[in-house]
Parts: C-alpha cells; structure tokens; sequence
C-alpha cells in the first residue's frame, strides 16, 4: 500500500476525503498535495480496531457522508468496502460527494485471510470490482495487482502462524518474536520470488486509481 500511495499521490488534489480511514496510514503521503486533509471513520468499528488511536476524525458511517454533493475531489477509499455490509451504498455515497473528474484512491481484498472480524463481510473479484466501477461510473485510470500467487500464500500462511499462536500471546510476543519474524522474513523473501510470475488471478488485493465521469 506504501508503494501504490506514492504512484497515488500525484492524483491527490484540492479536499481530500479519507473515509473509514482508521489511524490514517496514507495521510502523510496524500495530505502534502491537498488543500485540505478531512479523516471519517464508524464509531463503531474504530472503537473496536483502533482503541489506542488519537486520530482526529469526523465521526460517520461510509453509507451515509454528511458532506454535499460534489463537494470532494479525491476520495481515498482503502480496505474499507469488505467492511461495510452494504457495499454498494458505500461506494455510492462516495461518488455522490465527488466532484465531475474528481478521482478515488480505491483498493479491496481479493483472496486475503479473515480480518478485523467480526466486521469482515466481502471479497472482490477483478471482474465484479470492474463492473460495479463501471456502474458508477467510475473510469479506471490505473490497476494495480498488490501482489500475486506469492503474497497471497505467504501472507496467508504468516497470517496462520500469528494467529495460532495468540493462544501463547505473552511468549508469542516477546521470547517467540524474534523466530517469528526470522520466519515471515524468510517467508516474504521466497513470497516476492514466486511473484516475479504475474499470476493475476491470485492477487490478495487490488489498487485502483479511478476518475468519475465528468
């Protein structure tokens, strides 16, 4: 994701809308080309993910933006769909508040492993995100496969290793920590090897730059 966000940036203009935004990981990279940097997350779902953060946000549900119509011009949307039941509604309210060629930093999980659960509900395929982009009218400007057959197996399998091992969390993360990251350190390594074939169809995410039609 730190690598799509700085292709991403340059895209990045006027007022900036980070919603379901969490802490705000991208903010540093986005807000220096913005005139303005607005942060909006579900007190629910922050409350339960994010219980350490100090993140000034705007407190608001993706499927209902209490910001007028048109009034947005980059719209940063990452990893926030899956968590949100009513998808199509979510992505619709941020069209909505996009202005006309105003563009969206979007990226969703393909095949990724459980997460922030409970509140994990979708996956998308390049297809369906394709055509539910299209249906919103939304143009592609960049794809991006954040990984291939590699990343997906890895990922999954460090993913596997931590969480069986949260049974011994104390021991996993102090004694244990250093083996552990000796493994997915190594695990990482052959990840990037076994990536260097583009096997699209077993990306774990994907990056999307995309323009509302004017």
């Amino acid at each position: 994701m730190k690598h799509s966000m700085h292709k991403a940036k340059e895209y990045a203009t006027g007022i900036c809308l980070d919603i379901g935004a969490g802490k705000a990981p991208y903010k540093r990279y986005l807000e220096p080309h913005c005139k303005n940097y607005i942060i909006t997350d579900s007190e629910k779902t922050h409350s339960h993910m994010f219980k350490d953060s100090h993140t000034d946000f705007v407190m608001a549900e993706a499927t209902l933006l209490p910001f007028d119509n048109e009034s947005i011009d980059t719209v940063v949307l990452t990893q926030v769909l899956e968590h949100v039941f009513d998808y199509e509604k979510a992505l619709s309210e941020a069209v909505r508040v996009m202005k006309k060629e105003g563009v969206m930093l979007l990226s969703v999980p393909f095949i990724y492993q459980a997460h922030a659960t409970p509140y994990d509900y979708h996956r998308f395929s390049e297809y369906g995100l394709k055509m539910l982009l299209q249906k919103y009218e939304l143009e592609v400007l960049e794809w991006h496969y954040q990984g291939y057959l590699g990343t997906t197996l890895f990922s999954i399998i460090n993913g596997f290793i931590w969480e069986k091992l949260a049974c011994i969390r104390s021991l996993r993360n102090s004694v244990l920590l250093p083996f552990i990251l000796i493994i997915f350190t190594c695990n990482n390594v052959f990840g990037l090897i076994l990536d260097l074939i583009p096997a699209k169809h077993f990306s774990p995410n994907f990056f999307v730059i995309a323009r509302k039609k004017a």
